[in-house]
């Protein structure tokens, strides 16, 4: 049976977009195509088309936070390759050109003398918008600030030894031993993201699902973070998902892609909901009396937060109208009979470098 995780390449953070990405393309066991090119020069699409040509293939497929109708990566894990937009704000370049990542520049396929005559309307479409997303980092920094605060009071009252117990009794109940003592890994993968059509989370299909319930940020984080080590020990590997609107690290989801479990956390950010197998109520880990005493603050901050989430989502779709009209002026210049016939040549590559 075929596997098929959806996720984000990464997100809007507080400093700019962050990604976990690079270290895979890092990785020399798989060969990645890094994909250069303006908007509109078809880098989407391609990714697409590649991605329906191996329809039976285990694959991950990164959406992009900016416009979440278009491909960022896909990854084929069994045939170890990688195809990546190596563009702005996710610049990577090839450590081991040729060998292990190589480029491909669509711009090789635009006619630069039509772009040229639309010079003016691409550099003020640009910097609008370039100003949307600062706009958009200037309240998630203060988005980062609210709910950092609300986090604080949250490892205040969190009963720790209780977590621990709890943690303990899971890991005991759902991650049965393995034979050996060879240990497991930890990973990346973004699951959730802010975007132009709100902060939208990736449900993985097929898995069971622990729903942790948190207004307080700390306790689910902290409980993801020991129960991947304990998985980790016995010999799982996890997909770890971070919320990238918090100033430092902050674990939000977790996957046991062997076990097909999944723990999906629901805070005053992400809003989710889910059918879930056992959800868990994270205000048990909690002293209630501390809470008590920040009653009005931590209401405040939960105002606050979803303020500022809204604005920076209007920010982000004001952006994606810009980038809109940038793809409208650079398609009509891309000859995408070349591009065409680029990805029949990606095909049979890949099928070759899968063989070997």
């Amino acid at each position: 049976m075929m596997n098929c995780l959806t996720c984000f390449l990464g997100g809007t953070s507080p400093d700019g977009f962050r990604t976990y990405f690079g270290s895979m393309i890092a990785d020399t066991d798989f060969h990645s195509y890094i994909i250069k090119g303006g908007p509109g020069t078809g880098k989407s699409s391609l990714m697409k088309r590649l991605a329906e040509a191996f329809p039976d293939d285990d694959k991950e497929i990164y959406c992009c936070s900016s416009d979440p109708d278009s491909l960022d990566a896909v990854v084929f894990t069994e045939k170890k390759v990688i195809l990546v937009d190596g563009t702005p704000p996710h610049v990577f370049e090839p450590e081991y050109p040729g060998a292990v990542q190589q480029i491909l520049d669509l711009g090789a396929y635009w006619d630069t003398g039509r772009l040229k005559r639309s010079k003016e309307r691409i550099i003020d479409a640009n910097s609008a918008y370039s100003q949307h997303h600062i706009r958009c980092r200037r309240y998630v920094k203060a988005l980062a600030s609210v709910v950092g605060d609300t986090c604080h009071i949250g490892n205040c009252a969190l009963n720790e030894e209780k977590l621990d117990g709890f943690v303990k009794r899971l890991s005991k109940k759902i991650l049965p031993k393995k034979s050996g003592s060879v240990c497991g890994r930890k990973e990346f993968r973004q699951l959730s993201a802010l975007t132009p059509k709100g902060y939208l989370t990736n449900i993985p299909q097929g898995y069971g699902i622990y729903l942790l319930n948190d207004s307080y940020y700390a306790g689910s984080d902290k409980f993801l973070r020991k129960f991947a080590d304990a998985a980790a020990e016995k010999g799982y590997t996890v997909s770890i998902s971070v919320c990238t609107l918090f100033e430092n690290e902050s674990f939000e989801h977790m996957l046991i892609p062997e076990l097909k479990t999944a723990f999906i956390t629901a805070d005053p950010i992400n809003d989710v909901y889910t059918a879930s197998k056992q959800p868990i109520n994270f205000r048990r880990f909690y002293d209630k009396n501390t809470l008590a005493e920040k009653k009005l603050r931590i209401k405040f901050n939960e105002s606050a937060a979803r303020n500022l989430r809204d604005e920076a989502v209007l920010s982000l779709k004001n952006a994606k109208t810009e980038h809109d009209a940038l793809e409208s002026l650079y398609i009509p210049a891309v000859d995408f009979d070349s591009v065409n016939r680029l990805c029949y040549t990606l095909i049979s590559q890949i099928k070759s470098l899968s063989a070997e």
